[in-house]
């Protein structure tokens, strides 16, 4: 019988430990990473919450959705950045974290904007064009804040006007044009462009001959060059991610531009994909939602109306619930006083008002 001295059991042991401890860590290791995309590929979560925006990640690859709840570890010395859908917040993280609601929480509210999850903005005596058949309504730029320093200006219809007349007003800025036979002005490239960091007043008059009928003003605020470098900067690098047009339309360039109140962006963005054939449910849900920010409750309508229809055809009642939501927020808006909130049961979901009378 053959016997090995104590010496060799000893090194072969440590040989053999070593040979059974590399293939185990490659597995820990593979573990971990497979952790981290199971969590996407079985649904753990209803939907993505953010997105990986650099490398740095030990396991997470640029470009990634990410859930709450999933870790976040850059590699030593690396910064990871993170987009979170829900507050619209990026954020540059050094260490390892959990992705969870602490540090990407939905806002309380959509601050200073009417919304599905924010009733106080919502004016109570809003008129819609059937109760001011006169008033030329500006209807873009959507919204209070731009980027565009020159704008495309658009209004509703006036019965009975056989002209408009666009005033625009601001800092170094005082012009006028008559137009016949058309709701919209491409800014003339003859005048002077906004300038960044100031506001304008946008009034549109309806006429008669040479008689003014009524006239509708809107107060939009340039941001400043300093942001609007910063959304571009952004902006780029969402493109270059080459992500699904249709996801970084309702997903990553709304998170970006709503950050700072852009609707007229969000909404020209999304009509961008209407226009291409989009078909996906969220996505016109998306363009309810920032319609109604922006006042139009008519559009808002009729775009969750095709985004009820899609969502039904598709089977997502997740998406369903929220564009009711949205639809009997229209009908509140339409009609004031005809529907209010009910804060004495939960609503049917997290991102849905419960609302009576409706």
């Amino acid at each position: 019988m053959l016997t090995v001295p104590s010496p060799i059991k000893k090194v072969f042991a440590v040989r053999l430990i070593t040979l059974v401890s590399i293939p185990t860590l490659i597995l820990l290791l593979a573990s971990s990473a497979w952790g981290q995309q199971r969590i996407l590929l079985h649904n753990l979560c209803d939907e993505p919450s953010g997105r990986i925006y650099s490398t740095g990640d030990r396991f997470l690859k640029t470009g990634r959705y990410l859930c709450l709840g999933e870790r976040i570890n850059p590699v030593n010395g690396s910064v990871v950045k993170v987009l979170c859908f829900l507050n619209r917040k990026i954020l540059y993280l050094k260490q390892s974290t959990v992705f969870n609601t602490q540090i990407c929480a939905p806002p309380p509210n959509e601050a200073v904007q009417c919304s599905v999850l924010n009733i106080v903005p919502c004016p109570h005596d809003y008129k819609g064009p059937d109760d001011e058949k006169n008033a030329p309504i500006v209807t873009s730029p959507y919204g209070s804040s731009i980027i565009d320093n020159k704008p495309e200006i658009s209004w509703r219809s006036v019965a009975g006007a056989d002209s408009y007349t666009v005033v625009v007003k601001g800092n170094g800025i005082n012009w006028k044009k008559d137009i016949v036979n058309a709701t919209h002005l491409s800014y003339p490239q003859e005048q002077k462009e906004l300038q960044y960091g100031n506001t304008y007043t946008i009034t549109v008059i309806s006429n008669y001959g040479d008689q003014p009928l009524n006239y509708s003003p809107l107060v939009v605020h340039l941001l400043s060059l300093d942001d609007v470098q910063q959304i571009r900067h952004e902006v780029k690098q969402i493109k270059d991610l080459g992500l699904s047009p249709d996801e970084a339309a309702f997903r990553d360039l709304d998170a970006i531009y709503m950050s700072k109140l852009l609707l007229d962006e969000s909404i020209k963005t999304l009509i961008a994909r209407v226009v291409a054939g989009s078909q996906n449910p969220t996505l016109y849900r998306v363009l309810g939602d920032r319609y109604l920010g922006a006042l139009l409750p008519d559009q808002a309508e009729q775009t969750y109306t095709i985004a009820a229809q899609l969502a039904l055809s598709s089977g997502k009642t997740s998406e369903l619930e929220k564009v009711q939501s949205g639809l009997k927020m229209v009908k509140w808006l339409k009609k004031p006083g005809s529907c209010s909130l009910n804060y004495s049961q939960p609503p049917i979901s997290k991102n849905a008002a419960q609302w009576e009378g409706c």
